[in-house]
């Protein structure tokens, strides 16, 4: 019955705002949905009790069907507008067929078919009203009021055609039940609604949770992502004392990325572009050329000479497009730091539905299998980045047989 519909991740209170509007929306269709189906139960089979041969005075049985179909049709109005003059019509309505029942008693007296006639009409076609009106506002009291009017006409009815006392109170009895029937089925009904709303908070609850356990998780692999792809890959340099590097380049990067660190103590989301070269103001507006050169002037003071082919125009999104670069420089870098060569290739192309990055070298090769899922350089900076967005990485590299490996991103 409860959809929980995501809204906006930002926003969980909306969201639960209005799965819990689309509940109640529900559960008052339900709720009268069931009484429109206790009433048309009730008048179907009363209509049927006085089919039977000699239930009712010949002559009565079309007056019997309008009275009946007027009864049905008051129930649905009553089901489509969920109106207080919609209720009133179907105990006007119940109480009209009461009378046409009794009126339509055959000249040997009332037999068992007709009392059951009259049973099912006042328990059911004009007790059904117990269920809705459980769900409304001084529902109680207009229970009561509906109940004690039913009751009273059919001891007046009963008695205006003779039947014996006994009987009478037999039928008042069967009446009863069927309405007590009724209300317990309506009570039920709106008492779900408390289990079902207890059940959809905890289940918001539950969701707003894991939501910011995901989003934690994802913002240290961020995080983790910058620190590699820049800080990180400096120290690195530093370690091996600066060898293939100039020292201007060193002393660029080194303070570029002084500054990166300083920002993310503040509290700062820088988005990289690559080791010591990074943005805090919006780049969806970057064009790619910008961003391409701004990678080959990540390593034009390196020992690496980074060959380009290709395409110069890549049709994706910003998204898309920073997380394709991102991986296209890491995979150059770790040219530049496991291959063991002074050159590499890079093949750049779009067909119009996938863009794919090619990156060669002819170094000391390795073998993919050996790569652990720990690997910080290549899970997360190349593969997990790529997958994010929906692309794939292969590798094709073994010892001493140089490294291609190939990124390639839907549009």
């Amino acid at each position: 019955m409860a959809v929980w519909r995501e809204i906006a991740p930002s926003a969980p209170g909306h969201q639960q705002r209005e799965s819990l509007e689309y509940f109640d929306t529900q559960h008052a269709q339900l709720v009268s949905t069931t009484a429109l189906s206790f009433c048309l139960v009730g008048t179907a089979m009363s209509f049927v009790a006085m089919l039977m041969p000699g239930a009712i005075a010949s002559g009565w049985i079309p007056t019997a069907l309008i009275v009946h179909i007027i009864l049905g049709a008051a129930a649905l109005w009553t089901w489509r507008r969920r109106t207080l003059l919609g209720q009133a019509c179907v105990v006007g309505a119940g109480l009209t067929t009461l009378v046409t029942i009794t009126a339509a008693v055959p000249p040997a007296g009332i037999n068992f078919t007709m009392g059951a006639a009259i049973c099912v009409i006042a328990g059911w076609g004009i007790g059904s009203l117990a269920i809705s009106l459980t769900a409304t506002r001084g529902g109680v009291l207009a229970i009561g009021a509906v109940f004690v009017t039913t009751e009273v006409s059919c001891l007046l009815l009963s008695h205006s055609i003779g039947i014996p006392a006994e009987n009478v109170w037999g039928l008042v009895g069967l009446v009863t039940v069927l309405w007590l029937l009724c209300l317990v089925f309506g009570v039920w009904l709106v008492s779900s609604r408390g289990r079902v709303i207890r059940r959809i908070v905890s289940i918001g609850r539950a969701h707003n949770l894991e939501r910011r356990a995901s989003e934690t998780e994802a913002a240290r692999l961020r995080d983790a992502r910058l620190l590699h792809d820049t800080a990180l890959a400096t120290l690195s340099i530093l370690a091996h004392s600066g060898v293939g590097v100039d020292a201007e380049t060193l002393r660029k990067q080194a303070a570029s990325d002084r500054e990166l660190l300083a920002r993310l103590r503040r509290g700062e989301s820088p988005s990289p572009r690559a080791s010591g070269q990074y943005t805090l103001t919006n780049t969806a507006e970057l064009q790619l050329g910008e961003t391409l050169e701004s990678v080959k002037g990540r390593f034009k003071g390196t020992e690496l000479d980074v060959t380009w082919h290709g395409s110069g125009q890549l049709g994706l999104a910003h998204a898309k497009l920073d997380a394709f670069i991102h991986a296209l420089t890491e995979c150059i870098e770790n040219v530049r730091r496991h291959a063991h060569v002074t050159d590499a290739h890079v093949t750049l192309s779009d067909d119009g539905t996938i863009v794919r990055g090619v990156v060669t070298d002819a170094g000391v090769g390795f073998d993919p299998s050996e790569i652990p899922d720990s690997h910080m350089g290549f899970r997360q900076s190349v593969v997990a980045r790529v997958e994010e967005i929906g692309g794939t990485v292969r590798v094709f590299s073994s010892p001493g047989a140089g490294t291609t490996v190939v990124l390639e991103v839907p549009k």
